[in-house]
């Protein structure tokens, strides 16, 4: 769909490096966006962060938006940052549940048991190490991890998977599943 002529303007404005004019953008849609994150994320201060993030990414690309509404790009951006965010998020509270490293809401964890993981994780291989590391805890995909440690995809997962057996035999924790 085509924006109106008034949006227009204020979009070659902040193509042109205005940042009035982008505050404007953010306040015409920055409550919507935020709506649809907190529906995503189920929590106020992730959707926020969500949105920020979009923000930023927006400013960044604000080049590659074509002759059409910013609404419905400004939503995959908003959509693909809450996804994005909630997986981490459980990426991350997984790993710290199963080990008990921060324990989650569901029980409180001795700080014997924290100090069980983090005696485990270093007597992990450095490759294994690395891999737990960026995964779960620098919330990369498999594929980023990969990529950031200059593997194929398939290394990868073998790793985080042997890393994981490895931290159950270590914790004496059954019933961890990767």
């Amino acid at each position: 769909m085509l924006m109106d002529p008034a949006l227009g303007r204020v979009i070659e404005r902040c193509r042109d490096g205005d940042r009035d004019a982008f505050e404007e953008v953010v306040d015409r849609y920055g409550l919507q966006l935020l709506r649809t994150a907190r529906l995503i994320l189920r929590d106020q201060a992730l959707a926020e962060d969500a949105i920020q993030e979009t923000f930023v990414k927006a400013w960044q690309r604000i080049g590659s938006l074509r002759e059409e509404d910013p609404g419905p790009w400004l939503t995959r951006i908003a959509m693909n940052e809450s996804i994005s965010s909630y997986r981490r998020r459980h990426r991350f509270q997984a790993l710290t549940e199963r080990f008990g490293r921060l324990g989650g809401g569901k029980h409180e964890v001795s700080s014997e048991a924290r100090l069980d993981l983090a005696h485990a994780l270093d007597q992990l291989h450095p490759d294994q190490r690395a891999a737990v590391a960026l995964h779960y805890y620098q919330d990369l995909s498999v594929e980023e991890t990969a990529r950031a440690l200059k593997v194929p995809v398939d290394t990868m997962k073998s790793r985080l998977k042997t890393a994981l057996r490895r931290l159950r035999q270590l914790t004496g924790s059954e019933e961890i599943t990767p």
